[in-house]
């Protein structure tokens, strides 16, 4: 029953990383398509949000290597 539920967490888990990848993704995108030549815009990240997306793409690879499970 414990296993269960941590599963499920972890699932949770692999769903909000991806999320929030995708976000970061579209922000990106969207940063580069309106910057032109004469004012370039900058997509700035401060540490904290560089670091939640670092652990969600380390999280992502985990899980398309190893699986979710326990």
């Amino acid at each position: 029953m414990v296993l269960l539920i941590i599963n499920k967490i972890l699932i949770l888990l692999f769903f909000m990383s991806c999320l929030n990848a995708i976000r970061r993704t579209y922000y990106f995108i969207q940063a580069w398509i309106s910057s032109s030549s004469e004012e370039p815009v900058k997509y700035i990240l401060n540490k904290k949000d560089m670091w939640i997306l670092a652990a969600s793409i380390a999280y992502i690879l985990t899980v398309l290597f190893t699986g979710i499970n326990i």
